[in-house]
């Protein structure tokens, strides 16, 4: 399997994950958005991963990149093309599709718990009714778009995971974050600073030892999700 994987940031990659593909041998490639003057053809890739990013799904006019990343989604998804989406990617997979993105009204940080909801599990399937997340977005996804339903919500976000057909699933929250990929999330500029307010003048440290409590929960969710939609992803391909 070919997985060609989005980023939006350098320190932005896929975490957790990147050692689960080495463990199934799936070949990935990843494309650093801002820096891409062309996107790989459908016929180069198998599946298709986005992942997260500080910029917004509306901000077109400050990143036009954003416009010919949408396409592709949603030439991918209409191609029957494995996608997994992580936070941003959560939100250009609702608006490739005709859902809604906007503004959250209570942005989302840190260490959260995640209800279930619905009676399908997506790719949620083998996990507790409700589990911890590590979490921080400012925009959600207001409406679904057609054919999807809500698998997850938080008392402040109502769409934290969605399924379509074939092996098209996305979370709100970030699975990928471990305490290695935290401290390269870190060391891009400002970050420090930025959170400082929020969490006390050593704010790495404070979120470090979070993700370290939670560890074994987070690696479950990681491991969970990974192994839902390798399942569909190669049953899809045949």
């Amino acid at each position: 399997m070919r997985v060609l994987i989005l980023q939006h940031a350098e320190f932005e990659h896929a975490g957790r994950f990147r050692a689960l593909f080495a463990r199934e041998g799936i070949d990935t490639r990843a494309v650093l958005m801002p820096e891409a003057e062309h996107l790989p053809p459908l016929d180069t890739f198998d599946a298709l991963w986005v992942l997260g990013g500080v910029m917004q799904v509306w901000e077109t006019d400050k990143y036009p990149w954003l416009l010919d990343e949408l396409d592709l989604i949603r030439r991918a998804v209409e191609a029957g093309k494995p996608y997994f989406g992580i936070c941003f990617g959560h939100q250009l997979l609702a608006a490739a599709l005709g859902g809604e993105v906007g503004l959250s009204e209570v942005a989302e940080f840190g260490v959260i718990p995640v209800r279930r909801s619905g009676p399908q599990a997506g790719l949620l399937e083998g996990l507790p009714e409700a589990f911890p997340v590590f979490s921080w977005h400012s925009a959600e996804v207001k409406a679904l778009p057609p054919g999807y339903a809500p698998l997850a919500e938080t008392g402040d976000c109502g769409n934290q995971h969605m399924t379509g057909a074939g092996a098209v699933g996305s979370v709100q929250f970030h699975p990928e974050i471990d305490t290695a990929t935290m401290r390269d999330w870190f060391a891009s500029p400002g970050v420090i600073e930025d959170l400082k307010p929020k969490l006390g003048p050593d704010p790495e440290r404070v979120m470090i030892e979070m993700l370290e409590r939670h560890e074994a929960e987070l690696s479950l969710l990681a491991e969970t999700l990974f192994a839902n939609w390798l399942a569909r992803a190669r049953a899809s391909l045949g």
